[in-house]
């Protein structure tokens, strides 16, 4: 694993781990959940933008548009 994007969901792992371990109510499992969402989109978006710049640069185009 030495992708960027595999090391920092590794390190993030522990962290959410942890706050999973420490909700005790209702609103600390949707707090939880909004966190974790937010970083699975931000994750998938950037996995997105990396298939299109590999799809742009095997058809002989530009890594940035």
């Amino acid at each position: 694993m030495q992708h960027p994007a595999h090391v920092k969901t590794v390190e993030s792992l522990p962290g959410f781990i942890s706050d999973l371990r420490m909700c005790q109510n209702l609103g600390d499992f949707v707090a939880f959940q909004e966190n974790l969402l937010s970083a699975t989109l931000t994750a998938t978006q950037a996995r997105a933008e990396r298939s299109r710049v590999a799809k742009r640069l095997r058809k002989g185009g530009e890594a940035s548009a």
